[in-house]
């Protein structure tokens, strides 16, 4: 069974094959090191189980994040729900001042 992290590097390969390849290629080490985490915090064994509850504990556990870091990895998300199917937007960070970070 492939990791989540396999799995994701699978999914993007088209992904950072167009584009801005740099900002491409940093979106997928972030969505990796996202899925890694999910799946030792939760052992999910496919990145379509990866749901807000996930996204929200990976926010809770990354609190001290700087913002711009965590809107970094919001973007990612923000890709790898496309990848899924999925209409409405991820969870959004939250900063130190419990606001939205966009």
């Amino acid at each position: 069974m492939p990791t989540l992290a396999e799995q994701v590097r699978r999914r993007a390969h088209v992904y950072v094959a167009h584009g801005g390849k740099t900002n491409r290629r940093q979106q997928v080490d972030r969505l990796v090191i996202m899925a890694s985490w999910m799946q030792a915090e939760f052992r999910l064994t496919g990145i379509e189980q990866i749901g807000k509850r996930q996204v929200i504990a990976y926010w809770k556990a990354h609190r001290n994040m700087a913002p711009a870091t965590a809107y970094a990895y919001w973007l990612a998300v923000k890709v790898l729900w496309g990848w899924m199917g999925r209409t409405a937007a991820p969870p959004a960070p939250w900063t130190s001042d419990a606001t939205d970070v966009r």
